[in-house]
């Protein structure tokens, strides 16, 4: 159970209606679990981030395996479990080797990564852990993704730490997943 109770359609205040409407429209319904059920106390703030996070994943410049990578990453970096829960299989789907997917939840060494997979783990682990990335990191997320590329990978990890601080901060609890391992935090 998270620190706060999920937002039901009752309590939403009417000045907010409208952003809570037009995101449960887009969605088809409301959100009942997840982090988006936390954040409907603020429908506009929920809606906004939707469309953030739904713009970044829809940028072509960063290919979907290395986006759940990334995804799978910030999850760990961030002990969210939650973003593991929602990306661990998908990210198996979208072709991340599963010994990297558990290595990478048992805080292991990755190995035999391909230099674009590389350089974006690489970029997501200083940006998370400095607030910054060295200049090498940058050139090689530069080299791999180009400058669009990069600034994806940039707002794609500041988004799902973005999510990840909310579920932390409220304890949002993932439930038990039907393939995949938990996330030991």
């Amino acid at each position: 159970m998270a620190r706060i109770p999920f937002v039901t359609p009752s309590v939403v205040p009417a000045n907010e209606r409208a952003a809570y409407d037009a995101f449960v429209n887009k969605r088809g319904s409301p959100p009942s679990v997840g982090p988006y059920a936390l954040l409907f106390h603020m429908p506009e703030l929920a809606q906004r981030l939707e469309s953030l996070r739904l713009c970044i994943r829809d940028e072509a410049s960063l290919p979907q395996k290395v986006q759940e990578l990334v995804m799978l990453t910030v999850a760990r970096e961030m002990d969210c479990a939650y973003i593991w829960y929602a990306h661990a299989a998908a990210a198996r789907e979208a072709g991340v080797r599963g010994d990297v997917v558990d290595n990478l939840r048992g805080k292991r060494n990755l190995t035999g990564l391909g230099a674009d997979e590389q350089a974006a783990v690489d970029f997501a682990r200083e940006l998370l852990r400095n607030r910054k990335v060295r200049q090498a990191t940058f050139d090689r997320a530069s080299a791999s993704f180009g400058q669009r590329g990069t600034l994806t990978l940039t707002n794609l990890i500041a988004c799902y730490a973005m999510l990840a601080y909310n579920m932390n901060a409220y304890e949002l609890e993932a439930p038990a997943h039907a393939t995949e391992p938990a996330l030991p935090v």
